[in-house]
């Protein structure tokens, strides 16, 4: 019965998505050949992390562009901080730029004094801390796009990109055995499958895992069309484990203190995440590497 009303809700809330995307005021992503979206690209001398065992190692570069099949006035880049502590989220206003590609790099001086020093110092950053860089893209018709990115567009354009104040990563990438045991009874099966685990370009900590439910979608949801993989981007924290990525993510990381994490020995991945689409905060899958 559980599984039965929540199938409903999906099918509802699949019909409400459907309806809402024709809303012409907003962002029609994936569409987004009538729109358009940021695009976030490391240089290849970006340390993609805050290297807490070095800070002097850290190096911000990248590139902004954008995507899609209309004119772009401008991109108002913003660079948001989110304490891992105290759960504080400060947010700035970077860069406005017309011209694209346009090239930036940091040091970490210059990324803290950004900001107040009443907000984050060197002193004061601690394991988790992030920093992350986006976009609101004004398009030469008026329209300002401030997000709402579908799944399927966050998980294939870097429409944002995070820094993790974090240490350097060696998650092997390759195929793995995916399962998860469907202990909260919502896909209303365990499943395994194949799965895909890439490092997302330029990151020194990032990870895109092809499937995060391990078929668990697969299983229960392609009648209300969910697509079979549901792609996440996970981090590496000091093997901390969580889900990182856009806020309009549907996939997001578990609640409290369910982390994941990386054990080396056992070659053994364990990501806890959120479907926030459909209400279920306490999912788990497991990644064998093969």
């Amino acid at each position: 019965m559980k599984n039965q009303i929540r199938y409903i809700a999906v099918l509802v809330l699949t019909v409400f998505s459907a309806m809402s995307c024709e809303d012409s005021s907003k962002n029609p992503l994936p569409g987004y050949s009538r729109s358009a979206i940021p695009v976030f690209t490391p240089n290849e001398d970006d340390s993609g992390i805050i290297n807490l065992l070095d800070l002097s190692e850290t190096n911000l570069s990248f590139a902004v562009a954008t995507d899609g099949r209309v004119e772009v006035e401008h991109v108002d880049v913003y660079l948001t901080y989110t304490n891992n502590v105290t759960k504080d989220v400060d947010s700035i206003m970077f860069e406005t730029i017309s011209t694209f590609p346009a090239n930036f790099t940091l040091t970490l001086d210059q990324l803290l004094d950004l900001f107040d020093p009443e907000v984050v110092t060197q002193d004061s950053l601690s394991i988790g801390d992030a920093f992350t860089f986006g976009g609101y893209v004004l398009l030469a018709d008026g329209r300002y796009l401030t997000g709402g990115y579908s799944p399927s567009v966050v998980a294939n354009e870097p429409v944002t990109l995070n820094y993790n104040v974090a240490c350097p990563s060696d998650i092997p990438v390759g195929s793995y055995t995916a399962t998860q045991a469907d202990e909260d009874e919502w896909f209303g099966s365990a499943t395994t499958k194949q799965v895909t685990i890439t490092k997302v370009n330029g990151t020194a900590n990032q990870y895109l895992i092809s499937d995060v439910s391990a078929g668990g979608y697969a299983f229960c949801c392609l009648a209300f069309n969910y697509k079979a993989d549901q792609p996440a981007i996970i981090s590496d924290i000091c093997n901390t484990i969580i889900v990182t990525g856009p806020s309009s993510s549907q996939i997001v990381t578990g609640p409290g203190d369910m982390q994941g994490s990386w054990d080396p020995e056992t070659q053994t991945l364990t990501v806890y995440y959120q479907d926030t689409l459909n209400g279920s905060d306490d999912l788990k899958s497991v990644f064998v590497k093969n």
